[in-house]
């Protein structure tokens, strides 16, 4: 971590994996990640809910442990490493789920072939049968990746469960 006036830099990490944290802890990590100049306990039981800044601290404890957050010298918390569940990105300091780029795409796609069914329809057919094809490309590969991610974990448990033996 260097510090440049009151502003830390951090080299961060970004991982996609999914994260093995509670639904509480993961909302401070989240919260943390979105204030990059840092934020005290107090800060996050305040804007959080949280009942009690040691039910701050226990959540705190556990990101440290991990290894994805650390303490500055005045005492706030800062992102060390960026940890995203696979359904998510990290753009421009906003956590988005991958879909937005398949609707957008198609929003976009849709507006296109709505102005090429005025203008020309062997246009619109070309277009149409581009949008359909990179349509199912993309779905293919991320139907691959998604079932080679399940079928590791699940070999993965087998052979842990064998191991009890």
């Amino acid at each position: 971590m260097w510090r440049l006036g009151k502003v830390y830099l951090t080299l961060s990490v970004i991982v996609n994996m999914q994260l093995d944290l509670r639904q509480s802890t993961k909302k401070v990590y989240y919260y943390i990640m979105q204030n990059r100049n840092g934020v005290t306990l107090k800060q996050i039981q305040e804007d959080l809910g949280f009942s009690s800044t040691s039910a701050v601290r226990y959540h705190i404890n556990k990101l440290k442990s991990a290894g994805l957050i650390q303490e500055t010298y005045e005492g706030k918390y800062v992102i060390k490493k960026v940890v995203l569940d696979d359904d998510y990105i990290l753009l421009f300091n906003y956590i988005l789920p991958k879909s937005v780029f398949f609707a957008s795409f198609f929003l976009t796609s849709f507006a296109l072939l709505l102005y090429l069914w005025r203008l020309d329809s062997v246009g619109m057919e070309v277009f149409s049968l581009i949008v359909v094809f990179i349509a199912g490309i993309v779905f293919v590969f991320d139907t691959v990746k998604r079932y080679t991610k399940f079928m590791s974990e699940v070999r993965g448990k087998i052979s842990n469960e064998g191991d009890d033996d």
